[in-house]
C-alpha cells in the first residue's frame, strides 16, 4: 500500500513539473504554403511535448501573403511562446519574414541581420500601389504590432514607405526585444525576463516581454517565466519529407515546369499510347496546378488518391504492367502530401515511426503488386496449345517400322503415323504435321558428339 502511494506521489509530482523543453526550427527561403505547414507543426509538436518555448530560426525573402497571414494567425493562437530570431548574422527577413517577426511573442535579431521592405508586390515583382492593399497590409502589421507593444508607427512605414532596419535601430525603437549573438546568448538573456500577457487600459489585450522586477500596467492576465531557461534541453525541429515535396512542387519555376513537361507528355502520350506517358504527363498536370495554386493541397491529394485506385484497378483488367506502378505512385505522393496530419498530437519518435513505416508498406505494396502483374502478364502472352496445336512440333517414338506408314507413340498416346522415309521401330520421331487422325512425321537426326 505504501509503495502504491509512493509511486502515486512520485507520478503526480512529476505531471506537475513543467518540462524544461525547447523546441527549435529553421525557416529558409522564400514562405509558401510548405512554410504554413511547417508552422503548423512546429506548435502542434510545441504544444503535445509540453515545450517552455519556440524558437524559429529565419532567413528569407517573403513569400506568399495568403501563406504569411496564415502563419502570422497560428503563431498569435499558439499555447506556447514563440520566439521568431532572425538568424544567422548578416541574413535578411524582408517583406513576409517581417510580418511574421511582428506576430511573434518575441522578437530577436542576430548582428548584421536586417527586416523591412514590406510593401505587397504583383506576381511579376512589381510594386502595388494601389491604397486598398497598402492600407490592408500596414494595418495587419500595426496590429500585431500593438498587440506585442511594439512600435506601431515604425510597422506602419514597413509597409507605406518600405524601410529597413538593423538589430540596433530596430531594438531602439522598440521593434524587437533583443539582440543576440546566438542561440545560448538568446536563452542567457531571457533568463532574466518574463512575457506578460495583460490587458491595459483601454481594455485591450497585450503581450509583452518585461524584466522580471518589472511589472505591465493593466490586469495580468498570464505570466510566463523564462527563469533556468538556459539551462533547458533543446529538441531539433526536421520536417518531414511531406514538407520537402511541398517545398519542391510549390516553387513557381519548378510548378511552371512541370506543366511544360505534364503537357508534352500528355501529348505524346496520346499520339504513342502503350508506353505510360499520358499517365505521367497527367499527373505532373495536376502537381503543377497545384504548384500554381489553381488547385489546393488537399484537393491535389483527392485526385492523386482516385487516380492511383483507377489505375490500379485498369491494371487488374488490363495487364499491362505500367499501371500499376503509376497507380501506386500516385497513392504513396499522395500519403505524403497529406500524412501525418499537422493537428496531430504525436511524438516526434511516433510520427517519424509512421513515416518509415508508411514508405517501407507502400514500396514492398508497390513492388509485390509489380510482380504479381507482371508474371499475370507473361502468363498471357502464352498461347494454350490444345489437341493439334500441341501434337505439331513434338517428339515420339515409332512402335513399328514406318515405311512409310506404321505406328508411333506421342504425348502418351498411339498414333497412326506417315513418313517420306523409312524409319525402324524404337527411332525418335518429329510430329511435322496432321491429316486427320494420321501424323505427317519425320526422324529426329541424332545430336553429333563435340
Amino acid at each position: 500500500m505504501l509503495l502504491v502511494l509512493a509511486i502515486a506521489i512520485n507520478t503526480a509530482a512529476s505531471l506537475a513539473t513543467p518540462k524544461n523543453l525547447i523546441l527549435e526550427a529553421e525557416v529558409k527561403g522564400e514562405i509558401t504554403e510548405a512554410t504554413k505547414m511547417m508552422f503548423k507543426e512546429i506548435v502542434s509538436l510545441a504544444e503535445d511535448r509540453d515545450a517552455r518555448l519556440v524558437i524559429v530560426k529565419l532567413s528569407t525573402p517573403g513569400g506568399e501573403a495568403s501563406a504569411v497571414a496564415d502563419i502570422m494567425e497560428i503563431i498569435e493562437n499558439a499555447k506556447v511562446p514563440v520566439c521568431v530570431y532572425v538568424y544567422p548574422h548578416g541574413t535578411h527577413a524582408w517583406s513576409g519574414g517581417t510580418y511574421i517577426l511582428m506576430a511573434s511573442h518575441i522578437a530577436a535579431m542576430s548582428p548584421g541581420s536586417v527586416i523591412g521592405s514590406c510593401q505587397p508586390v504583383s506576381p511579376v515583382g512589381e510594386p502595388i500601389n494601389f491604397t486598398k492593399y497598402v492600407e490592408a497590409y500596414a494595418t495587419l502589421m500595426e496590429t500585431h504590432a500593438r498587440l506585442h507593444c511594439r512600435n506601431v508607427t515604425a510597422a506602419r512605414m514597413f509597409v507605406a514607405e518600405n524601410i529597413n532596419m538593423g538589430p540596433e535601430y530596430a531594438l531602439k525603437n522598440h521593434v524587437i526585444e533583443i539582440i543576440a549573438e546566438d542561440v545560448d546568448d538568446l536563452l542567457s538573456q531571457l533568463s532574466t525576463m518574463k512575457l506578460v500577457k495583460f490587458i491595459d487600459e483601454n481594455g485591450s489585450l497585450r503581450w509583452r516581454l518585461l524584466k522580471l522586477d518589472e511589472s505591465a500596467v493593466g490586469e495580468v492576465v498570464e505570466t510566463i517565466t523564462f527563469e533556468n531557461i538556459a539551462t533547458a534541453s533543446i529538441e531539433i525541429y526536421r520536417p518531414g519529407i511531406g514538407v520537402f515535396i511541398l517545398n519542391i512542387l510549390l516553387n513557381p519555376l519548378i510548378a511552371s515546369l512541370l506543366l511544360i513537361i505534364g503537357l508534352f507528355l500528355l501529348y505524346t502520350g496520346i499520339k504513342s499510347p502503350g508506353f505510360g506517358m499520358e499517365i505521367a504527363g497527367i499527373v505532373l498536370i495536376i502537381l503543377s496546378l497545384m504548384g500554381l495554386r489553381a488547385i489546393g493541397v488537399s484537393a491535389t491529394v483527392i485526385i492523386l488518391l482516385i487516380l492511383g485506385f483507377i489505375l490500379i484497378i485498369a491494371e487488374i483488367k488490363t495487364g499491362v504492367g505500367v499501371l500499376a506502378i503509376a497507380g501506386a505512385s500516385c497513392v504513396v505522393l499522395a500519403a505524403f502530401l497529406v500524412f501525418p496530419s499537422p493537428n496531430w498530437l504525436l511524438s516526434r519518435e511516433v510520427i517519424e515511426g509512421i513515416r518509415i513505416t508508411l514508405t517501407v508498406a507502400a514500396g514492398i505494396c508497390a513492388t509485390l503488386f509489380s510482380i504479381v502483374v507482371y508474371k499475370i502478364a507473361e502468363l498471357r502472352k502464352l498461347k494454350v496449345k490444345t489437341g493439334a496445336e500441341a501434337l505439331i512440333g513434338a517428339i515420339g517414338e515409332a512402335l513399328t517400322d514406318i515405311d512409310p506408314i506404321g505406328e508411333v507413340r506421342v504425348l502418351g498416346e498411339i498414333w497412326r503415323a506417315r513418313a517420306t522415309v523409312r524409319i525402324a521401330k524404337g527411332k525418335k520421331v518429329k510430329v511435322e504435321d496432321r491429316k486427320g487422325l494420321m501424323l505427317i512425321v519425320t526422324p529426329v537426326e541424332k545430336e553429333s558428339s563435340p
